[in-house]
């Protein structure tokens, strides 16, 4: 009967690891710690369970593996927590949480200023209808790589949803965001895309939030301009103030 217990014990362990293990398929970097996490958790188990060798040597090697997986999952959690698992932008819990607060702050004791912008791929769903999303996929990920080499150390680049970049510059004005997006185009030229954008300017009075909302609605009328403009298709970007 004991041994009944056991065995069914283990079937039921092992049901859940497998599980847990055919969830994670598609979390690549993140596969490796929850296998060190169940390994760990099933040497364990032997050493409680069957102990055919002493127990202290499955604890000892089950627990530190266990451990070692956890400490990579809470470093996983953690970075996606701060960055967008698709574009390696920076993420909208990161930046609402703890970069804005902390600049906000910053910039008000030093009475400055913030600049936004708030980009859009133009026709990404066109691109996803056609050529899959796989396709469009890449397509965000150009569009960051290109954004993140364009712009200052202190400027943050956040993935605000869907194909919306976010650009944060502290200490900036409308015009210096405007000349960062202008070699943001100029760098983008060679791709077969275009971008709109709206910009706003935090000028340390007022919430912080009303000037990225600004920014964000300046976009879709730019979007609509653009869609509006005869020369529609030469445009690289199209921007509203």
């Amino acid at each position: 009967m004991e041994y009944c217990i056991r065995l069914a014990f283990l079937v039921a362990f092992c049901t859940v690891a497998l599980h847990s293990y055919v969830a994670t398929q598609f979390l690549v970097r993140e596969r490796f710690w929850y296998l060190a996490f169940y390994g760990g958790l099933f040497l364990a188990s032997l050493g409680v369970l069957f102990a055919p060798f002493p127990q202290a040597v499955y604890l000892f090697a089950g627990l530190s593996l266990l451990l070692f997986g956890v400490g990579g999952i809470v470093r996983c959690l953690k970075r996606s927590s701060v960055r967008d698992y698709l574009t390696g932008l920076y993420s909208r819990i990161f930046f609402f949480e703890e970069w804005l607060p902390r600049e906000v702050k910053r910039q008000k004791r030093s009475r400055g200023s913030i600049a936004f912008a708030m980009l859009d791929v133009d026709g990404l769903k066109d691109i996803n209808d056609a050529k899959g999303h796989h396709a469009g996929d890449e397509l965000l990920k150009t569009f960051a790589r290109v954004i993140s080499e364009n712009i200052r150390g202190e400027d943050i680049a956040v993935r605000f949803g869907g194909d919306e970049v976010l650009l944060a510059f502290p200490g900036g004005t409308k015009e210096g965001a405007i000349k960062a997006l202008e070699r943001i185009a100029e760098a983008l030229s060679r791709f077969p895309f275009s971008f709109s954008f709206g910009v706003s300017e935090w000028k340390g009075e007022g919430e912080v939030e009303e000037a990225i909302k600004v920014a964000d609605q300046r976009m879709y009328e730019a979007k609509k301009a653009k869609r509006n403009a005869e020369e529609k298709g030469s445009l690289r970007f199209f921007c509203v103030l």
